[in-house]
């Protein structure tokens, strides 16, 4: 199973929260540091929230992800039935609807 990541190439770490989060560290988490991050939440249409986690000598580093597992292959989105959906319908808004209407005003034989 592939789990998808947006900017897989900005992050040097990832790490599963909970069942709704993937965190995305900018570095590798090592003791007595700082470290930036990103949580997508991927069941929401990969909302995004950034933030700083410190991390001291009595922490538990994260265990992070193996690459083989990570994609930025759009087809692995959560969110693809809900993006094909839109563009279904506005697809018949913008490009179906005005030809039928162009086709019935400029009809052989009328104005």
């Amino acid at each position: 199973m592939k789990i998808y990541v947006p900017d897989l190439d900005s992050y040097r770490c990832f790490v599963l929260q909970d069942k709704d989060v993937i965190r995305a560290y900018v570095q590798r988490p090592t003791n007595n540091s700082n470290v930036a991050y990103r949580d997508y939440y991927y069941n929401s249409s990969y909302i995004y929230k950034d933030g700083y986690q410190q991390f001291s000598q009595y922490t538990t580093l994260p265990v992070c992800l193996d690459s083989s597992v990570l994609t930025n292959d759009f087809y692995y989105r959560q969110d693809i039935d809900k993006i094909m959906i839109i563009f279904l319908i506005l697809s018949i808004f913008c490009i179906y609807l005005p030809i039928k209407i162009f086709s019935r005003l400029f009809k052989r034989g009328s104005l």
